[in-house]
């Protein structure tokens, strides 16, 4: 297996985490003291341990794939915010994340 597609998985691992870590930041807001309770707080440390290993999988994937990548965030969070925060996904988000899926292959043909 070619190293890149380890750091490739990575990076994705790193989207997803950040995308969890929006919808904790998220339930966070919803709280009494939303500063200072345990979604913002937990949202906060591991949003910063995403940004860690995105900055390890940079080390040998391209700018460019990267931020191709990124645009995985958006179906992430569509997907966590269905699951966790029981929030609907209607035609246009369907739209969207089809949208994003066919881009991200037509960039990596």
């Amino acid at each position: 297996m070619n190293k890149e597609y380890i750091y490739i998985l990575l990076f994705v691992c790193s989207i997803l985490i950040s995308a969890f870590s929006q919808i904790l930041l998220k339930k966070g807001s919803s709280q009494k003291n939303i500063y200072i309770n345990k979604f913002t707080i937990f949202g906060y440390i591991i949003m910063v341990s995403a940004t860690f290993l995105t900055l390890i999988a940079y080390k040998k994937i391209n700018l460019s794939l990267g931020q191709v990548l990124q645009a995985l965030s958006f179906v992430f969070v569509i997907i966590l915010s269905k699951i966790f925060l029981k929030e609907n996904i209607d035609k246009r988000k369907i739209l969207g994340i089809i949208t994003i899926i066919i881009g991200i292959i037509i960039f990596n043909l």
